[in-house]
Formats: structure tokens, sequence, C-alpha cells
């Protein structure tokens, strides 16, 4: 904890920032609490606070500060003591003077401020805090790259990172934020979120749009997905007619070209062999491979593997599982 010691004269005490008030100080060295003020080893005036309080940015730990005020009217009755020396004679005769705070202090001084940032993770696409890091910062600081830079500076880390708001939006550097009327309303919460999860919060802010949709866009969906699933139903039909239609064994001869279009149609886009489990998506209207691939798919990318489209719906496919048994002799 930081202490402070004030001295008067012979008479020299340490506080601490909380007992840092003209009340108490006024009790401690017999002075009136209105007229109260400190000086450093520079001789730079120190006045407290409207309500008395003496701000402990302005201070240095264990640093060594002079009272300054009028004597109490019980101090003023006490005899003074005997001077030793001419000196200490000379400076029983300093002038006093009673000091309440101006307006616009005389002494130029750069007021210092300090605000916590929060050090954000995406976990299941929401951002969520991990710690917190109090940084200082002066007027002429406040900004978005000075502030971001003493976060990345007390972190340690050479990791990329972005100040957002609380829903993951970027706070840009612009006019609006720089100055310390932005950064010192600690009721606005402020995180600093690694750069590369901010896309995790884009594809989670993507699927409540989706999921806010109107019920006739979802109707819509719905009925292409219908509609594609019959259509696969019929392709199903016909491929086991050609297999079971007349005998036991049936050979059917197809051409290269047949072949290939079987494979690009039942294929799994992830994995070289034929879909199991085969998943249709909506933004290009097909199957686009296993349903444990394209999970596997979901986790690193927010795109659909075959048109690259990321607004879609995914929706696995039954009723192919005797078909596909057949064609995997293609694969």
């Amino acid at each position: 904890m930081d202490t402070y010691v004030l001295f008067l004269r012979e008479k020299r005490v340490t506080v601490r920032p909380e007992d840092l008030k003209t009340e108490k100080i006024a009790v401690i060295f017999q002075v009136q609490k209105d007229t109260i003020y400190l000086t450093d080893d520079h001789n730079i005036a120190i006045f407290p606070e409207e309500n008395g309080h003496f701000i402990s940015v302005d201070l240095v730990d264990r640093g060594h500060y002079e009272v300054h005020g009028d004597a109490s009217a019980s101090a003023a009755a006490a005899p003074p003591p005997p001077p030793a020396t001419a000196t200490a004679a000379a400076a029983d005769q300093r002038p006093r003077f009673a000091f309440q705070r101006p307006v616009a202090s005389a002494v130029a001084r750069t007021k210092a401020f300090q605000r916590n940032i929060y050090i954000g993770e995406v976990m299941e696409g929401r951002l969520q805090t991990s710690k917190t890091v109090t940084v200082r910062f002066s007027e002429f600081e406040t900004n978005v790259p000075s502030i971001l830079g003493k976060v990345v500076e007390a972190l340690g880390d050479a990791e990329e990172m972005i100040l957002t708001d609380g829903q993951g939006n970027a706070i840009l550097d612009s006019e609006g934020t720089r100055g310390s009327n932005f950064w010192k309303q600690n009721s606005r919460k402020i995180f600093a979120v690694p750069e590369i999860q901010l896309g995790q919060l884009g594809k989670r802010r993507r699927l409540s749009r989706r999921e806010d949709t109107g019920l006739q866009d979802v109707v819509a969906e719905i009925e292409e997905v219908i509609e594609a699933d019959q259509g696969l139903k019929e392709v199903t039909k016909s491929i086991k007619e050609v297999t079971e239609g007349t005998g036991k064994a049936t050979l059917l001869c197809l051409q290269e070209g047949e072949v290939n279009a079987l494979k690009t149609v039942f294929g799994c886009l992830v994995c070289p062999g034929p879909v199991e489990k085969p998943i249709f998506s909506s933004c290009c209207r097909s199957i686009i491979g296993c349903r444990s691939c394209i999970q596997q798919w979901e986790h690193s990318h927010d795109y659909c593997p075959k048109c690259r489209c990321q607004d879609r719906e995914t929706n696995e496919v039954a009723g192919l599982d005797e078909a596909l048994a057949v064609l995997r002799k293609l694969f």
C-alpha cells in the first residue's frame, strides 16, 4: 500500500491515501483545514479537491511533502518554542496565506486517469471476460492506439488485440474516442479481444440475424429443402430400379463422364470418398458431404465448402443409404 510522509517544522507523520484529507491533516498539525496545501521536493504546490481530499495520483509513494496553512486557534494560543538558530527564527517570521482551491490552479499539473480494460475471449460465440488490466494514462494519451499499447504492454503478449465494446464491436480511433470524456467513464465497459477471435463473434451475429428473419423467409427455405429432398428420392428410386429391375445380377455400363458425374453429386467435398449420412446445403441446393466431415468443417470455417456462401442452412438427407451403398463401388 502506498504511504506518504507529511511534515511541518519538526513534526513528521506517515499517512495512507485514505487519510489524505484536510480535516485529518488539520488535527495532526493543528492548522486550519481551509488553508491547507502541500509542497513537494521541487516546491510545487499541491492543492486538495473541493471535498478536501488530495488525489493520490498527484503524489509519489513514500514521498515527503511539507504541510502549509494557518495555525488553528488552539495552536495560536500556545506559546511558540524559542528559536534554536537564526534560520529557525526567520522561518517563524515567514508570511502565511489563506488558500482556497482556486477555479484554475496556478500550478500547471498533468492530471492522470485510470480505468479497467477487460481482456475478453470468445467462447461458444460469446464474449467472456478472463482477466482485467488497469491502465493509467494522461490527457494526451486518451486515444485508442495509446490505450491499446498500454494493454498489450501489460499483458506482455505479441498477439494482435482490438478494443471493443461489450457487444464485440470494434472501437475505432476517431474524434469521439479522443479525450478523457470517453475513457474516464467506468460505466462503459471496454474489452481487449484477440483479433483472430473477432471472426467468431461475427459468425454468431450472422446466425442471430438469420434466426430473426421473417416467417415468409423461413417457409421459403423449408419449401426449397423439401423440393430438393423429393428430387433426391426420385434419383434413389431410379437407381434401385436399374440395379434390381430384371434379375439378381445386372450389368450396368457407364461412360467415364457419367461415373464422374455420380462422384460429383454423391462425393464428399471434405473427404475423398462417398458421402455417409449426407448433408444438404440450402445455398447451392446440393449435397456437400458427410455429416461428420461437415461438422468438422464448420468448426474452422463459416462458409459453404462448395459455393463459399456464408448465409446457409444445412440438413441431413435420409433415405439414400441403399443407393449410396451401390455407388460406393464407383469410388
